[in-house]
């Protein structure tokens, strides 16, 4: 089993968009069976997925912090795609921002979704990858998303706002680290949304490639700007799926496999 979590610290790159379709790409091999957990109290992978986060008797990833006993059977929602049945989910909810709060005061409480986890292994098991996304912060919930993981890919549009969240996040995350006894699990850097009319195209992969923090972990192939990519959220399928023929498919199934490669994915 792997964990990956997407992430950054800049709005808008299309980090949900990135992470509904890499799953989407992973699916299309019948062996891999996919958990995706969406860690965003904004609900973008919740809605994505074609599931409504406002239905507050529904178990989310909020339980699993309030309840620590609660069967993991009882958090998950099976294969919502009939296109792709591999893929199960554990919602979220808008009130994750309320337990962001209560978390706040409780000892050890970076530790409480990898402990979850840990105690329910034999469970999360029957999964090849537990894919989560996040909203673009370092709280609390982000915290214990991403001490979890043994992946983080971090993911970036065309935009020096861009570059400088990817920046931040790697400095505070490596502080965080530090202090947390980890090692650093900052794997890939995918940059999505992707012009190569826009000037500074050509020069954010060339600046990337030119950082230490950056240059190993960046993905060759960027995921391109497109409608299409856009509609998936609407249509509540991945793009291999939707428009299997379309460019920006191709681009995804590309990066999945260099993810693959380096055993990120």
């Amino acid at each position: 089993m792997k964990s990956i979590a997407f992430g950054t610290l800049k709005g808008g790159t299309g980090k949900t968009t990135s992470c509904f379709n890499l799953a989407g790409a992973l699916a299309l091999n019948p062996n891999n069976r996919i958990l995706l957990v969406d860690g965003d109290p904004q609900c973008n992978l919740t809605n994505d997925i074609g599931l409504d986060c406002s239905d507050m008797d529904r178990n989310n990833i909020r339980t699993i912090f309030e309840n620590k006993k609660i069967d993991p059977s009882e958090l998950i929602i099976h294969g919502i795609m009939n296109e792709l049945p591999n893929i199960d989910i554990i919602p979220s909810n808008i009130l994750l921002i309320k337990t962001e709060m209560q978390l706040v005061s409780i000892a050890g409480r970076e530790k409480l979704l990898a402990n979850y986890f840990e105690r329910n292994k034999d469970f999360f098991s029957q999964y090849t990858h537990i894919i989560f996304d996040t909203n673009p912060n370092l709280g609390v919930v982000n915290q214990n998303i991403f001490y979890f993981v043994n992946s983080i890919i971090l993911v970036s549009d065309v935009s020096l706002n861009a570059i400088q969240g990817a920046e931040l996040f790697t400095f505070l995350w490596e502080e965080n680290i530090e202090d947390l006894g980890v090692e650093n699990n900052i794997k890939a850097l995918v940059i999505n949304n992707y012009d190569k009319r826009i000037n500074l195209a050509k020069d954010l992969k060339d600046y990337y490639l030119s950082e230490d923090e950056f240059k190993d972990i960046l993905i060759d192939t960027p995921i391109p700007d497109s409608v299409a990519m856009k509609d998936t959220s609407i249509n509540h399928l991945p793009i291999v799926v939707l428009q299997p023929g379309h460019k920006a498919a191709s681009a995804v199934k590309r990066v999945a496999n260099e993810l693959i490669e380096r055993e990120v994915f």
